[in-house]
């Protein structure tokens, strides 16, 4: 018996129709071939015998077409099961069993709803009075308070995962406005180490500051603060004489003696008038009434004066920069959040100060050099960048 195979010419696909396939056949075919054999129209594609691998494909529970049915659906399940078997019957509650017995009379009378302008059916009653009943079962009534707590989580690792990169890519792409240009300089372990440098107390960077720009003219603060109870270092002041302090050469101000005088004469003329209305002297009270408002808000005034004054004097010293106690490092050192926005300073670093106090022409970048001459190494690049940028905005060399 002669056998019929359909061979693809060379070079065909195996999915070429029947009319490109090369027959190899003697042109005979028997009569169980012939009944066996599929029929072929014109046009059919003809696929190959050869295994196809496909990707498996995994679909989370949630995204299915019949998810997991929700744990607080099997408990209103439950309560209706219970409430039809019998099982459990509610405490009676006058107000809601009034309430019921008039709930003919809302439904037809509403104005939206199942009954706009038809009375409510039985069927319509009841089911409304199963869905009260399951609502004051305690099944419903504790899955209803566990759902308030209930946080959402992923169900599954392929849908954590994904939420958990959407968080970080939204979280990164909101913080790209706090990054420093060339902030690499200052992250990595690496970066931070080569910028310990010259470690120093407040008290040894003072002395060495005064050696040069002489005693009394930078002023070292008294005070440690701390930014919290728990921390273990705290900050410290460099301050310089305020030119525009008057000191004990202050005018005397009368205005508290005044603001004093005005609330008694107040006060005494709140009382008159009291008294003139027991007299029936309205119009005279109604008149020391308003007098003593007049005298309540020129207080208030010149209280507010006092204050706003009080808060914009002139200091007697002006900070001029700020060291780390007990120790500092000679470079700034930073923190960055975990999406690399810049969060606080960790260590302050001497030179900052240094750097400040020229920008606030409290020393010169020729004495700041002298008693702490610059090294050389990628750490210096900002603060000699900084340097570079004050001196051409100011178009001298100091």
């Amino acid at each position: 018996m002669a056998k019929s195979l359909f061979l693809p010419k060379k070079g065909s696909h195996p999915g070429t129709s029947i009319d490109e396939m090369a027959p190899c056949t003697d042109g005979r075919m028997g009569e169980e071939e012939t009944a066996a054999a599929p029929s072929f129209r014109k046009g059919t594609p003809v696929m190959s015998d050869k295994k196809i691998e496909m990707p498996e494909i995994v679909i989370p529970p949630h995204q299915k077409s019949k998810p997991k049915e929700h744990w607080a659906d099997q408990e209103i399940k439950k309560a209706a099961r219970e409430i039809d078997e019998g099982k459990w019957d509610p405490e009676p509650d006058p107000e809601i069993d009034d309430a019921m017995r008039s709930l003919r009379i809302a439904l037809g009378a509403g104005t939206s709803g199942v009954a706009i302008g038809q009375p409510a059916t039985e069927e319509e009653f009841r089911s409304t009075e199963m869905l009260n009943l399951i609502g004051r079962h305690p099944r419903v009534i504790e899955a209803l308070e566990k759902m308030k707590l209930e946080v959402y989580s992923p169900p599954d690792p392929h849908a954590a995962l994904e939420r958990n990169l959407a968080m970080q890519e939204l979280a990164v792409a909101s913080t790209r406005p706090q990054r420093w240009d060339g902030q690499g300089r200052w992250e990595g372990d690496e970066n931070e180490k080569m910028r310990y440098g010259r470690i120093m107390t407040p008290m040894q960077f003072y002395d060495r500051l005064a050696k040069v720009v002489g005693n009394g003219r930078i002023k070292l603060g008294e005070h440690v603060v701390k930014t919290s109870p728990e921390a273990r270092s705290g900050r410290i002041g460099l301050y310089v004489d305020n030119p525009r302090w008057t000191g004990g050469r202050q005018v005397i101000d009368d205005r508290p003696l005044r603001i004093q005088r005005l609330r008694s004469e107040g006060e005494a003329l709140l009382r008159t008038a009291k008294q003139l209305r027991r007299l029936h002297m309205n119009a005279e009270a109604e008149r020391k009434v308003r007098l003593a408002g007049e005298m309540a808000e020129e207080a208030m005034q010149l209280q507010m004066n006092l204050c706003a004054e009080e808060q914009l004097k002139e200091p007697e010293f002006l900070r001029v920069g700020t060291l780390q106690w007990p120790a500092m490092t000679e470079w700034m050192i930073m923190t960055f959040t975990r999406y690399g926005a810049v969060y606080a300073a960790k260590f302050l670093g001497w030179r900052t100060a240094l750097l400040t106090m020229i920008r606030a022409r409290a020393i010169t970048e020729k004495e700041a050099h002298k008693a702490f001459p610059v090294p050389s190494g990628p750490a210096a690049a900002w603060y000699l960048q900084q340097l570079a940028m004050l001196r051409n905005a100011e178009g001298t060399v100091q």
